[in-house]
């Protein structure tokens, strides 16, 4: 008997067996599940070839037998590129079944996610089945209903990968000891992590699929080269793990040509970077040359001498990070330290980090690894010791030249880009030529933090390749559905209530001359001017739009703190340890709160 024959033989047993469970097929009688088994022809597909794809015509139903396939919906043409994952289709299912029973055409893209068998039953031989044993009729909507139930919670929530491939950009990369580090973090995540090297090689499709039920997660652990066992890796993994030795200076090379995607694949797998540190940091401008132009989907520095930064990939990439969006609110937002604090002291972790205006600039220094004192001394120095709007100018753009705020800005961060921070990052700026807000994850971190935090009428705005931006709070002030996008765990949003930060005096109810100002001023300096500054009425200005849909972004937080900051002015820079107080002592209220939630409502907490 030849190899071909064998191994033939091994999927026609894998089939009788599969029948004999299948709910459609497993009432029938022994002769007529013959029939059927002669009816069906064995396909092959490697992981990621299509099986058929939404549009072609529904002519045959599909048993598989070993693998698994996934089921894509297409919701626009502009998805096309991008469709969603609504469904995976294991070992003893059937797939297509809807189509053929309406007899139209398909309307789901299927394709392997892994290497798979499966069978065809065509049309006429499916018609035949069902007219002449309608016992199988039940069996068979409850089939169509269980996936049409699978389609519609598929737009609730986003499918994590569970199988990883692991791929050495070259021979210097520390892939044993990263593959082993990263193992016992999934390890932490899910009860059993199985780790497969190129000993497996030639094991039956049957075989992976048993590894990936009886675990949580799998690593492929790839070779250096694409051999065979890489190949095969490629073909397996729900998401492709490339690591690179971020300390050799050696230039930039993409592994095994990964990136060449296949032409009309139904889907791509998702690609992360990982860069390796031993003992340091990576320096201002270093992250951007090893991006391969932005072929990865993200990247992650991780210093293999801290585990809490493996343990933070583990969770990015399986979908059980912890991601935190800080609003902005001028001297409130200083409420966001201590929050930070508050969920440091408590043990939950900091994985991703986003904001806007003020809020980003505290969660540049949380995605610096800022520890408590340098957020303290830090932020202290630059906004306490030293008032950042200072530098009054000729109005004729703003009432201030903003050059204060970029020199503290490039003192705190240097020349870092947003790439070089080690927690994932992103700020948000009104573009006032797009009519949008933009989200930044590249870049120089002090440029589009400056404009983030640019007050239409305040601080000049700032322009960048002939677009306009200014402070963010101006379109999404709280930018918490920007983090939920990222599909990567929960998220803890703090928002900041910028109510009463604007009022007059109750007998004012013209604007005042310019001597009735000034004669205020001299005879009733010690007084509280009974009217807003210019300042004030700009700043409030800016974060009105915004502040009309905070209901809304606030429902999008797992997690949500709203500090009471209305008896901290706006502009007072004094009120820094107040405010750090207000965000402490709330946080901790809200964390004591969750952990009397349901254990799925407060995954987060340690």
């Amino acid at each position: 008997m030849s190899l071909a024959e064998a191994s033939g033989d091994t999927a026609r047993q894998r089939l009788q067996k599969v029948l004999q469970q299948t709910p459609l097929f497993a009432d029938l009688d022994p002769e007529a599940l013959k029939v059927v088994e002669r009816e069906l022809t064995l396909l092959v597909l490697p992981g990621g070839a299509s099986l058929f794809r939404v549009g072609e015509p529904a002519d045959a139903v599909y048993v598989v037998t070993s693998g698994c396939l996934g089921v894509f919906r297409h919701e626009s043409q502009a998805e096309a590129l991008e469709p969603m994952l609504i469904a995976e289709v294991p070992p003893g299912n059937l797939v297509g079944e809807m189509s053929l029973l309406s007899q139209g055409k398909r309307t789901r893209s299927v394709a392997a996610l892994r290497d798979s068998e499966v069978w065809r039953l065509p049309q006429t031989s499916f018609n035949a089945l069902t007219s002449h044993h309608p016992e199988v009729l039940p069996a068979l909507m409850r089939s169509v209903v269980s996936r049409n139930a699978a389609d519609a919670d598929a737009g609730k929530r986003r499918r994590q990968p569970r199988t990883f491939a692991l791929l050495p950009s070259g021979p210097d990369v520390p892939a044993a000891r990263f593959a082993v580090l990263l193992a016992n973090a999934l390890g932490r995540i899910g009860n059993q992590v199985q780790m497969l090297g190129s000993e497996s090689l030639d094991q039956e499709p049957e075989w992976f699929a048993r590894c990936e039920m009886e675990s949580s997660f799998v690593l492929y652990r790839a070779d250096p080269t694409l051999t065979p066992w890489t190949e095969l890796c490629l073909r397996q993994a729900d998401c492709l793990v490339v690591m690179r030795n971020a300390d050799n200076d050696a230039p930039t090379r993409v592994p095994f040509e990964i990136e060449t995607a296949q032409s009309g694949a139904v889907f791509h797998r998702r690609r992360e970077l990982v860069l390796l540190h031993e003992g340091r940091d990576p320096g201002a401008g270093s992250t951007a040359p090893l991006l391969a132009g932005g072929l990865y989907g993200h990247h992650h520095h991780v210093r293999l001498d801290i585990h809490a930064d493996v343990d933070r990939l583990a969770r990015i990439l399986t979908g059980h990070a912890v991601g935190v969006v800080m609003a902005g609110g001028g001297a409130r937002a200083f409420t966001h330290i201590g929050v930070v604090k508050a969920l440091r002291e408590v043990g939950v972790p900091i994985d991703l980090v986003g904001g806007t205006s003020m809020g980003a600039i505290v969660a540049a220094g949380v995605a610096s690894r800022w520890n408590d004192e340098e957020l303290d001394v830090r932020f202290r120095r630059a906004f306490v010791d030293n008032n950042p709007l200072s530098d009054y100018t000729v109005p004729l753009i703003s009432l201030f030249a903003g050059r204060r705020v970029t020199r503290l800005l490039r003192m705190a961060f240097d020349e870092k880009d947003i790439e070089d921070l080690i927690l994932p990052y992103y700020c948000v700026t009104a573009n006032l030529t797009t009519s949008k807000a933009d989200i930044h994850t590249v870049g120089r971190l002090w440029r589009w933090l400056r404009a983030s935090v640019s007050i239409p009428g305040v601080m000049p705005p700032f322009n960048e390749a002939g677009e306009v931006h200014v402070d963010g709070g101006v379109i999404d002030n709280f930018p918490v559905r920007a983090m939920q996008r990222l599909g990567r765990g929960m998220t803890i949003g703090v928002d900041i209530d910028t109510g009463g930060a604007l009022a007059a005096g109750e007998g004012v109810m013209e604007p005042w001359s310019a001597w009735e100002f000034f004669s205020r001023l001299i005879w009733k300096r010690n007084e509280t001017l009974p009217i807003p500054s210019i300042v004030r009425i700009l700043l409030r200005s800016a974060l009105v739009a915004s502040t009309s849909r905070a209901a809304e972004d606030r429902s999008a937080a797992e997690l949500l703190i709203v500090p009471p900051m209305t008896h901290i002015d706006l502009l007072d820079w004094t009120s820094f340890d107040a405010a750090i107080e207000v965000g402490y002592r709330t946080t901790m209220e809200a964390i004591e709160k969750a952990r009397t939630l349901p254990v799925g409502a407060r995954l987060f907490l340690a």
